[in-house]
This record gives structure tokens, C-alpha cells and sequence, in this order.
């Protein structure tokens, strides 16, 4: 596979990660109990991940 074509696969999939991430923290955001807060928090730890291994190309 061509490096180009890589690269922006990888942009589509980080972009559908953080938008999904994104929709399950509003999503949860809705309700209130402990294991809504462990949904949120697994969805924080999904962005942050994504932000991670964007900003390791960087190092």
C-alpha cells in the first residue's frame, strides 16, 4: 500500500474513533450513575489514545 493512501486511511479511522468517542460522552452524558461515569470515562480514555498515538508521529 502506497504511504498516501495509508495516511489518510489512518486520517478516516482516527476521525470515526474521535467522533465516535465523542458521541458516547454526550450520549452518556444524558444520565446520571456510577456506570454511565465508567462509559464517559472509557470514551475520555478512547480520545486520549487517539491523541496519543497522533501526537507520536511528532516525536
Amino acid at each position: 500500500m502506497k504511504e498516501s493512501t495509508r495516511s489518510v486511511l489512518l486520517v478516516i479511522a482516527r476521525t470515526f474513533v474521535v467522533a465516535g468517542c465523542v458521541a458516547v460522552v454526550v450520549g452518556a452524558r444524558a444520565t446520571t450513575g456510577w456506570g454511565h461515569l465508567a462509559i464517559m470515562l472509557a470514551a475520555l480514555g478512547g480520545l486520549l489514545a487517539v491523541l496519543a498515538s497522533y501526537n507520536g508521529r511528532f516525536r
